[in-house]
């Protein structure tokens, strides 16, 4: 339906706009702590886990200061019959690129075509190999990231 593409085109959108302020906080060179700059925000809430809700960063601070200060507004995922799925972001665990990479993810309402999934499944095995890190979470088929 077109709200269901409406809300899809949103979710694009939102998760455009956290990119941005992800890639500013990496880019970020006046840190205090100077072993923060290059590595994105998160690493601390991750702590070796993965897949947690972006909105987990509205209270992160961390030596390059409050993520707040790179991403005024963390937007939430409009709801659809599913129920909630949350934005959620994960970080490289692979040795030598810790915390030098990340994704975003959501959950589509629209469902994928065959070429379409067939990307996203390499995209993952991608990532896997590159990065290490988990793969989507269950009903996430959506993703972007650095």
């Amino acid at each position: 339906s077109a709200t269901s593409r409406s809300r899809d085109a949103r979710r694009k959108s939102d998760l455009t706009a956290i990119s941005l302020g992800f890639q500013a906080r990496h880019d970020a060179k006046a840190c205090n702590n100077q072993s923060d700059i290059g590595y994105y925000p998160g690493k601390s809430i991750l702590a070796g886990n993965h897949w947690k809700p972006v909105s987990e960063l509205v209270s992160l601070t961390d030596g390059c200061g409050s993520f707040s200060e790179y991403l005024m507004t963390i937007t939430t995922n409009p709801n659809d019959s599913d129920g909630p799925f949350p934005y959620l972001f994960d970080l490289s665990t692979e040795s030598g690129v810790i915390g030098k990479h990340y994704r975003l993810t959501a959950k589509l309402e629209k469902t994928l075509s065959t070429s379409e999934q067939s990307g996203l499944d390499r995209a993952e095995i991608i990532w896997h190999d590159s990065f290490g890190g988990a793969t989507l979470p269950d009903g996430y088929n959506y993703i972007i990231g650095n």
